[in-house]
């Protein structure tokens, strides 16, 4: 509510969030689990001395580097882009909140990029010993940093903390250590795992010609972290679902669409193991390179539609408790509500004071703007308000969280309710209307 608004038409600005953090995380994780899988497998040719199956890994570090160290960190940039743009006082919150987390993670991200680096380009230079442990490091700094921010992750969809609440004790740690941060640890470490397994199968495919042995020792090699990978994403997945709180528990049963992607998500992920467990282990052959890719997008769907899931579970929120997806604290509820919305704001009470101001479209942008677009586009109002007068539009407004638990409660009066009443009329799509 201190913060101006991110007015993004049609999309809406938590779809741009959504569409850039599902695409670095779909990186992120393969920079954790595919680190782990290079960091073992270079072990395992220099313990055996298989120097063609050493060869191919360099190979492989070099397509690993370049997709996770560059374009991973470009998209990482883009979230925090994104997210300071479009959820400004939750940012706030969780930077105040884990401050000393984002520290040591960075920390671990700077070790990250030199042992990355110093894996791939000193791989002929160094004694293998020495290279096996720079391999071990990259592979333990990447796993520390996806702990770090899942535990940051997990008390956004729920805040309750294992040994304390840090709303009483501000104490990190009982904000770190919260109810889904162990499920969504081993939940991503699988995932990670997974991932790391089918990127490997796709480069793998592209680069092994005419080699049968190597190209079938590589999958092989696969068998134990991909069923390892697949176990911890499912148990962690259905424990950290279980110990959602109510709101997002309902959010997820009374919503058609995010029943479709709890459907998709477990259809593509049953289908992805069939795939791998009964064409791809038993004939490693038949690895081709558009049958690999077929693999990891089907693995992207099941990633994609998860991650959307985690998201509007957190309904009303954005930081469970503290933070409403309209950019307003719980603490700040009863004061806007008692002396008006328009008011409280920096913005929003020197936008008052213009001789052009419009108090409903004010009201919009900063009460309904995060979620719904206007006249077109994603859960635009202007289609959700069809047939509907002044006076029903109003008295919905004042009862927002009532019918629906995924809204937040309306954080302003009433007449504040019949102002952004009058301009929803005005944007309403009428009959006949294209």
């Amino acid at each position: 509510m201190q913060y101006p608004w991110w007015y993004i038409p049609i999309l809406t600005s938590p779809l741009v969030i959504a569409a850039v953090s599902v695409v670095h995380v779909l990186v992120s994780h393969y920079a954790v689990g595919g680190g782990l899988l290079l960091a073992r497998e270079n072990a395992y040719a220099v313990k055996t001395g298989d120097e063609e199956y050493r060869k191919y890994w360099k190979s492989h570090t070099k397509f690993f580097v370049l997709l996770t160290v560059v374009f991973g960190a470009i998209t990482g940039v883009g979230i925090w882009w994104t997210i300071g743009l479009a959820s400004p006082l939750a940012t706030q919150a969780l930077i105040q909140t884990f401050v000393f987390g984002w520290a040591i993670e960075w920390v671990f991200f700077v070790i990250e990029l030199a042992a990355a680096f110093a894996f791939y380009y000193y791989w002929d230079k160094l004694a293998k010993r020495d290279h096996v442990l720079i391999g071990w490091a990259y592979a333990l700094a990447a796993w520390i940093s996806l702990v770090l921010i899942t535990g940051i992750t997990a008390y956004m969809i729920n805040a309750k903390g294992l040994f304390g609440d840090y709303a009483q004790t501000g104490n990190f740690w009982h904000a770190f250590f919260n109810v889904e941060f162990l499920p969504q640890m081993i939940a991503r470490t699988g995932a990670a795992l997974l991932l790391g397994t089918l990127y490997i199968f796709v480069h793998a495919s592209w680069t092994i010609k005419d080699n049968d042995a190597l190209k079938t020792k590589v999958v092989r090699r696969m068998i134990a972290p991909s069923i390892v990978g697949a176990l911890f994403l499912l148990g962690g997945m259905v424990a950290s679902v279980a110990l959602f709180p109510q709101n997002a528990l309902m959010a997820i049963e009374r919503a058609a669409a995010l029943n479709i992607m709890l459907a998709l998500t477990a259809g593509s992920l049953a289908l992805l193991a069939v795939m791998i467990v009964f064409f791809v282990f038993p004939k490693p052959q038949t690895l081709t390179p558009q049958f690999s890719l077929c693999l990891l997008f089907i693995a992207f769907a099941a990633f994609a539609c998860s991650e959307f899931i985690r998201e509007a579970a957190r309904k009303p929120y954005i930081v469970d408790g503290q933070i409403l997806g309209n950019q307003i604290a719980v603490s700040q509820i009863a004061d806007c509500q008692k002396d008006g919305f328009l008011s409280q704001g920096v913005w929003t009470s020197k936008y008052m004071q213009t001789k052009d101001a419009n108090p409903g479209l004010a009201l919009f942008m900063h009460h309904c703007n995060d979620c719904h677009a206007s006249e077109m586009g994603l859960s635009a109002l202007s289609l959700l308000t069809y047939g509907e007068t002044k006076e029903q539009i109003a008295e919905k407004i004042k009862h927002l969280d009532k019918p629906n638990v995924s809204m937040p409660p309306w954080c302003g009066t009433d007449e504040e309710a019949d102002q952004l009443a009058d301009y929803l009329v005005s944007i309403q799509r009428k009959e006949g209307e294209k």
